[in-house]
Parts: C-alpha cells; sequence; structure tokens
C-alpha cells in the first residue's frame, strides 16, 4: 500500500514534517520513499529503499518551503529505483505529483503525451500525471483548472496530491483510494491515512471519492467535481499518537507480533467459557437483521467473515461469505434487504471496496 503525506503552514518545518509522515506510514509496506518542497523552485529528492535512505540523502538546507508532498511506493508499474519512485515531475521540474492507485488508461494518455513530444524519466502510470497538468498549463489553464484536467483524464483509482513550483497551495483529489485532511493551529495536512499526520493534529476531515481539495495556509476548501463547494465534517479522532508508533520495536511487523496475546486476550475477554467450550458474542443478539447477510473479505479478513457468517446462522440468520475478488453481484443473489458487509484490516483492500461499491450500485 502507498501512502502519502502532504503540508502547508508556517508553524512547522516543511520536511520535519513530512519525514515524519513517511516514517508513520512504514507500516504500510513500500520500497521507495521521496519528498518535493515548493518554493520558488522544486526541490525533489527521492531514493529506492527505506526511508532512512531518503533522510540520509536529502541535503542540508535545501528544502525550506511553506508546502511540500511525500510518499512511500509499493512497486506496480516498473521496479523499485529512484527514477520510478514517486514525486514525479513535468518536463520542465514546475509540478510535483504524488499518487497511490492504479490509472487504467495510462498507456493511451501516455501515448498521446510522447506524441505531443513530452520526455518520461519512469516506467510508472503516475508520472502521466505531471505531463498532463504541463499540457494544461501551456493552453494557459491556471494551477487549479489544470489539475482538474488532469484528474479529470484519469480513468481507474487515485489519490492525487500536486504542488507548484512557487505556490504554496497542495491540490489534491481521490477516487477509490483514501485522503484524510488535517486541521492545525498553524497549517493544515493531507494523507493517505491519520497516523502520518497525528502527532501535529487530531482534527481531520475526510475527503469522498469524486472530490477536490485546495489547500493553503489560509484553510481549506474542498469541491466536487463540478466545482461546487462542499460543506465538510470535521471530526476529531480519538485514540493517542503513541498508538501509531513502533512501540519501542524495530518495525511494525514486530509489535504486531509482540501485541497478539494482548490482543487475544482483550477479544475472548468475557466471551468464552471454559467450562463447556462456547463462545458468547452478546452483541449478535442485538443486531436489527433478519438477513440474509453476505460478508466479502479477503485474505485473513476472509477467514474472520467465515467465522462471523458461521455465528450468524447459528442464531438462525441467513449468512454466506465471499472472496472479495470473486463477488460478482450481477450473479449472486442480492436484495434491497441483503446486508453486505465488508471486512478488512487496511480499509481500504481495493477488492473488498470494489464488490462493497458492486453491490451498492445493483440495489439503488
Amino acid at each position: 500500500m502507498c501512502g502519502i503525506i502532504g503540508y502547508t503552514g508556517s508553524g512547522q518545518d516543511v520536511s520535519e514534517v513530512l519525514m515524519t509522515g513517511l516514517s508513520g506510514l512504514e507500516y504500510r509496506g513500500y520500497d521507495s520513499a521521496g519528498v518535493a518542497v515548493a518554493n520558488s523552485s522544486l526541490s525533489v529528492h527521492k531514493r529506492q529503499g527505506e526511508v532512512s535512505a531518503l533522510e540520509e540523502a536529502l541535503p542540508e538546507g535545501d528544502l525550506n518551503g511553506r508546502a511540500g508532498i511525500g510518499h512511500t511506493r509499493w512497486s506496480t508499474h516498473g521496479p523499485p529505483t529512484d527514477s520510478n519512485a514517486h514525486p514525479h515531475t513535468d518536463c520542465e521540474s514546475r509540478v510535483a505529483v504524488v499518487h497511490n492507485g492504479i490509472i487504467e488508461n495510462y498507456q493511451e494518455l501516455h501515448t498521446d503525451l510522447e506524441a505531443a513530444d513530452h520526455t518520461f524519466d519512469s516506467e510508472t502510470d503516475s508520472e502521466v500525471v505531471p505531463h498532463l497538468i504541463e499540457s494544461a498549463r501551456a493552453d494557459g489553464a491556471s494551477r487549479e483548472e489544470a489539475f482538474q484536467h488532469a484528474v479529470g483524464k484519469l480513468e481507474g483509482s487515485y489519490a492525487v496530491a500536486a504542488v507548484f513550483d512557487g505556490s504554496e497551495t497542495v491540490y489534491v483529489a481521490r477516487n477509490e483510494s483514501p485522503l484524510v485532511l488535517g486541521i492545525g493551529d498553524d497549517g493544515y495536512y493531507l494523507a493517505s491515512d491519520v497516523p502520518a499526520f497525528i502527532e501535529y493534529t487530531d482534527r481531520v476531515v475526510y475527503l469522498e471519492d469524486g472530490q477536490f481539495a485546495r489547500i493553503n495556509p489560509s484553510g481549506i476548501v474542498v469541491t466536487d467535481k463540478r466545482g461546487a463547494v462542499v460543506e465538510t465534517a470535521v471530526e476529531t479522532v480519538e485514540w493517542d499518537p503513541e498508538d501509531a508508533g513502533k512501540s519501542g520495536h524495530d518495525h511494525y511487523m514486530l509489535k504486531e507480533i509482540h501485541e497478539q496475546p494482548t490482543a487475544i486476550r482483550k477479544c475472548l475477554r468475557e466471551r468464552v467459557s471454559e467450562f463447556d467450550g462456547t463462545v458468547t458474542v452478546e452483541e449478535i443478539a442485538e443486531l436489527d437483521c433478519d438477513g440474509p447477510v453476505q460478508f466479502v473479505a479477503c485474505g485473513t479478513s476472509y477467514h474472520a467473515a467465515l467465522y462471523g457468517a458461521r455465528l450468524l446462522r447459528e442464531r438462525g440468520i441467513e449468512a454466506q461469505c465471499f472472496l472479495a475478488s470473486e463477488y460478482d453481484a450481477d450473479t449472486i443473489p442480492i436484495s434491497a434487504e441483503t446486508l453486505v458487509v465488508g471486512v478488512t484490516q487496511s480499509g481500504e483492500t481495493a477488492d473488498t471496496m470494489s464488490a462493497l461499491r458492486a453491490a451498492n450500485r445493483l440495489v439503488q
């Protein structure tokens, strides 16, 4: 899972926020990392390997600015190399872009841009975005117009963030890939997930599919695809920043391994009878649902869903479990009364989210 971090404001050192954010996203898995800071020009630095390798490669005093974006990449298009790492820039290095997701029509866009004399430095699908922005700017579009024009050309899933030289504004958009905004006392943040900026603020706004946001030191403006301003709800994250850290372990994997005994005890407490070997989940009795219920999940989440379906059936509720990658709402019996439950550890498993969207479209 790739990770995005961004910041604009005067209260924090941009490069420090970006590097802290990238460290907070390491749990997602990645093979390269990079940052871009906007000033009169763009400072872009990226490296294959861990965030520590990027940190060692950063020149001292070269990342002054009031806006920036960073990225941890998990390779899809092209191997893990410095050139394939994000951020990506246009031919003139005047806009830098980070992207999560898959651009399904990138090959067509790439071919058209090459025919228009754009030069590419990577093997990624993501690099078409800054060149689309550059092309729109050459036609007279403003920064925001060019960003929206480029995003409008994309087919597939994306969370995109862009910064321009000479600007302290960050432009973002999302479709089927998560983005959350953070509201600080002296700046504004954006990220794939809250742990990237939780030590700076606990006030967040979750972007919805199809929404754009313009973020600068003065505030956040969220719009829909038509450009209409969208009223957003500010939520408060109710957990401690320490919960998102490594708790003294060298790696997140080690942390998860050592937390398993405590997690299992909390899960089973007051639910398992050692005398008769039964499991009691009182919450099921409170469900206002007679079925049918369909669980969709992948991997270990699928195993959890299998057990959940069994518990429901034992209580007389019709329940089934499906692998999300094989869930076909067009052939699986589903009606307006069907409860479809997605089970995902990360909250953004692509196949699971796709299955939920398919089910939702069918019953609307």
